[in-house]
């Protein structure tokens, strides 16, 4: 039951590659580029003692964490199953994450 019940869990999610997300020239950090989109969009949902999908944004850690092994940026970038459910985020805030994660996730200016 437990091989089943991990199965069941797994979904194959859809990235659209020809949506254009515009390059970020400058370095994104944390603290002030990514924070507050999480804030604005995922928190309301990813915190607490029971996070939707288990998946905790409330910590530079938990968002880099989930950035770097979890599901969050296909989310983000899924027009089939995005994050935030209402939609997806603007290709500016996108980007912001693109950038922030091929920067190396940085903290802080």
């Amino acid at each position: 039951m437990l091989i089943t019940l991990s199965f069941s869990q797994c979904t194959k999610e859809t990235i659209d590659v020809n949506v254009s997300v515009p390059e970020i020239a400058d370095s994104v950090f944390y603290d002030t580029d990514i924070k507050p989109i999480i804030d604005a969009h995922c928190i309301g949902c990813h915190s607490g003692t029971n996070p939707s999908a288990g998946a905790d944004l409330s910590t530079y850690e938990l968002v880099k964490f989930q950035s770097e092994f979890g599901t969050l940026i296909n989310r983000i970038n899924n027009s089939q199953f995005p994050m935030p459910t209402s939609g997806l985020m603007s290709t500016e805030n996108r980007g912001k994450f693109d950038k922030w994660v091929s920067d190396g996730f940085l903290e802080t200016e």
